[in-house]
């Protein structure tokens, strides 16, 4: 008769899968770490400054948060699932927990050590830790996610409908409305929904209202098991720690952001973390106006000339295009009537007439829109050109300027723009630029 052969496994046997999962999960993490490299790559290079709406930098500043929360997140987990895996490990070769009798302890020291929880205990407590610490990354992961649609849809009220676009520009605005959004979808504002519910056509309209949040900012993914750790745990410590968990995401977001954006949006200096004196987040004189001075991956942000000593007899304009400029151009062509005449004539001698008539309210408007300064004396009737930066691959408005007239030594150009969000036009510094000219 051929023998069965029965196969053991023992309980506290720990797969060897683990640990190789344990070196993709720091893959991972190290992925993480990194991939804000590829976004400020991706936000610099491949999508110029030019076409970002409120809508693109929401989604790029979302993404920095969600990379950190996923980052902290599933570095405490790595951190706790390794040590778990080591004690499964010695557990696993020693299943027996401790030998006390051949513990050389005196009797306060042993009758301590036996006091305290098996080593099967211990494991599964650190099992537990590690689970809660994936499923709140997890969650907090789904919390960002929600508080960027809300955050979106809040921005194209305001934009788009209500015309509040120097509001949503504004960096403290934004960055409020991040903490607010966060801190709502974490529920640490729940306690305003403890009213008594009651009816009537207001309250059903609110009903109506808070069922179209809670479906389209993705609320109902996570709202549930948020519920369920809050109505199991203290809410006080949930909420404490969510609301310093995601803080502190943010916060690291917009300092590795500022690192490299030293304007506009993201303008926000938390840590001061310069090695000698640069003016780094004064765009208005910085190296960044200087085209030969900008290193890979660097852009103008405003615009710039060729460079800080110019040994040419003409300065090269550079001015960056923004999609804010686009609200004063679209005003400016309806005072020029640019557009009522939009199909060219059937006759060549009036067609040409229209496109050299069009070209002429084209330089005007862009004459309107920018206005230069050299020396502190204004510069008029200037020839624009549309132009796509051949090393930062910005779009923008291009001129040149003579200077060989200019007497050697120190001079400076000054761009001006003008914007129009509500009706009110706006006449702003874009940037400038000091240079010398050798004769």
């Amino acid at each position: 008769m051929q023998r069965k052969h029965v196969k053991i496994v023992d309980k506290n046997y720990v797969p060897v899968s683990w640990q190789l999962e344990l070196f993709i999960a720091g893959g991972i993490i190290f992925s993480l770490y990194t991939s804000t490299d590829y976004f400020k790559h991706l936000f610099l290079l491949k999508y110029p400054i030019s076409n970002f709406d409120y809508v693109q930098v929401a989604l790029f500043f979302g993404t920095y948060i969600l990379t950190r929360v996923m980052l902290i997140g599933f570095a405490i987990n790595l951190i706790l699932r390794t040590v778990w895996l080591a004690y499964s490990g010695i557990n696993h070769w020693y299943p027996d927990d401790v030998n006390y009798d051949n513990l050389k302890l005196n009797f306060y020291q042993k009758k301590k050590h036996q006091e305290e929880v098996k080593a099967s205990e211990r494991l599964l407590t650190l099992d537990r830790w590690a689970n809660l610490s994936f499923g709140l990354t997890i969650i907090f992961t789904f919390i960002v996610v929600s508080s960027l649609l809300l955050l979106v849809f809040v921005q194209f009220i305001l934009g788009d409908v209500f015309g509040f676009y120097d509001l949503i520009n504004s960096t403290i605005f934004n960055y409020t409305a991040a903490i607010l959004a966060l801190l709502l979808q974490l529920g640490v504002f729940d306690f305003i929904l403890r009213k008594k519910h009651k009816r009537g056509a207001f309250y059903r309209i609110g009903e109506w209202l808070y069922t179209i949040y809670y479906y389209a900012t993705g609320l109902f993914l996570y709202r549930r098991e948020l519920l369920v750790m809050r109505t199991n745990g203290k809410t006080w410590v949930l909420l404490t720690f969510g609301s310093a968990y995601l803080l502190l995401a943010l916060f690291i977001s917009i300092n590795q952001i500022g690192e490299f954006y030293p304007a506009g949006t993201f303008s926000l200096n938390i840590f001061d973390d310069r090695v000698t004196f640069d003016r780094r987040n004064d765009f208005v004189i910085d190296y960044h106006v200087y085209e030969d001075q900008l290193n890979e991956n660097e852009v103008f942000f405003n615009g710039g000339i060729q460079s800080q000593y110019v040994t040419d007899n003409y300065l090269k304009l550079f001015i960056v295009h923004d999609r804010k400029y686009d609200w004063y151009l679209s005003h400016v062509h309806d005072s020029l009537k640019y557009d009522r005449d939009y199909n060219p004539p059937a006759v060549d001698s009036l067609r040409e007439r229209y496109f050299e008539k069009r070209t002429e309210l084209d330089q005007q408007s862009l004459n309107l829109l920018l206005e230069v300064e050299l020396d502190h004396q204004s510069l008029t009737d200037l020839r624009w050109e549309r132009y796509k930066h051949y090393k930062t691959q910005e779009e923008g408005y291009l001129t040149y300027i003579q200077v060989d007239t200019l007497q050697k030594g120190r001079h400076i150009i000054n761009a001006f723009t003008r914007n129009r969000f509500t009706g009110t036009v706006k006449k702003s510094l874009n940037f400038g630029a000091p240079f010398y000219v050798n004769e």
